[in-house]
């Protein structure tokens, strides 16, 4: 067992063995990173009793306005929460992305490197800030 995988997914990896075994070292973190990550952006600032920073704040009152210079308090507020509460990810950057296909959406990119076998693997998770100022990973 690592250290590296949440105590939940240990113990449902106990159950579905095959399934683990057909999935790289690479995947199987990457894959409890990404589901993680989707967790703290889906949760809102300060509805979490035990800790009032977990998560991101609300963007609803600034979706659909990022060309005013919002993005950057959004890449900067997700920064810090996933660099915080992910400590798996190493060396963690936000990125926006110029276009998006989605009227009053914003695309971002979340990057850094993962520890697997000893080395440290770069991977990145795209995710979309919708108008109505949900945060999904795509």
């Amino acid at each position: 067992m690592d250290a590296r995988e949440r105590l939940l997914e240990r113990i449902g990896s106990l159950v579905s063995r095959s399934e683990a075994r057909n999935q790289s070292r690479f995947e199987q973190v990457g894959s409890s990173i990404r589901a993680h990550l989707s967790r703290i952006l889906r949760t809102r600032r300060k509805s979490v009793p035990i800790a009032d920073d977990f998560g991101v704040p609300d963007l609803s009152n600034v979706a659909g306005s990022f060309e005013a210079g919002s993005s950057v308090e959004i890449v900067r507020a997700i920064l810090e929460t996933v660099g915080r509460y992910e400590p798996r990810l190493l060396s963690p950057r936000v990125r926006a992305h110029e276009t998006t296909t989605e009227l009053g959406a914003l695309r971002l990119e979340i990057s850094g490197e993962i520890l697997v076998n000893g080395q440290n693997m770069p991977i990145q998770f795209p995710v979309l800030v919708k108008a109505s100022g949900e945060v999904v990973l795509t």
